[in-house]
C-alpha cells in the first residue's frame, strides 16, 4: 500500500503529489519498470529517502489526489470515502493537535480546488460512508 501522506511535499503539496505519483510510480509500472518515490519527511519539512516500490502485482494507493484523472485512468477501482468537513477536521486535530489547525485549513482549501477540478466523487466506483462506526 502506498500512502500519499508519504508523497505530498508538505502541507501545500496536494497538487504536486499528482505528477510525483504519476512520474515515479504509475508511469513506470505501466511501462513494466520498477517504481519508486521520494518520501517526504514531515518533521524536517524536506524530502527524505527514496522508497522502492518495485513491480507489485497489486498496488493500493490511498489519499487525497489518488483519484486524479491521470492516476485513476490506470486504476481498477476508485473508492471515495465521504465524511463532512467538521468530522475530518475533528479527526485530524485529534491526531495532530490544535497547533495544526492552520495547516488543516490550508489543506482543506487545496482539497476543494482539487476535487472540483477532478470530479473525483462523481467518478468513484464505490462511495463509502466515512462516518460509519469502525468494526
Amino acid at each position: 500500500m502506498l500512502h500519499l501522506d508519504d508523497v505530498y511535499p508538505g502541507w501545500d503539496g496536494l497538487a504536486d503529489a499528482v505528477p510525483l505519483l504519476h512520474a515515479g510510480v504509475i508511469a513506470p509500472l505501466c511501462a513494466g519498470r520498477d517504481a519508486a518515490y521520494r518520501r517526504w519527511d514531515w518533521d524536517r519539512d524536506a524530502p527524505a529517502e527514496v522508497v522502492r516500490v518495485g513491480r507489485p502485482p497489486v498496488l493500493v494507493v490511498e489519499g487525497v489526489s489518488s483519484g486524479a484523472r491521470v492516476i485513476a485512468e490506470h486504476a481498477v477501482l476508485l473508492v471515495w470515502v465521504e465524511a463532512p468537513r467538521d468530522v475530518r477536521f475533528r479527526r485530524g486535530i485529534a491526531r495532530d493537535g490544535e497547533a495544526y489547525r492552520p495547516h488543516w485549513e490550508r489543506w482543506a482549501a487545496q482539497e476543494e480546488v482539487h476535487f472540483a477540478a477532478e470530479g473525483t466523487r462523481e467518478r468513484a466506483d464505490v462511495v463509502v460512508d466515512g462516518t460509519a462506526p469502525h468494526c
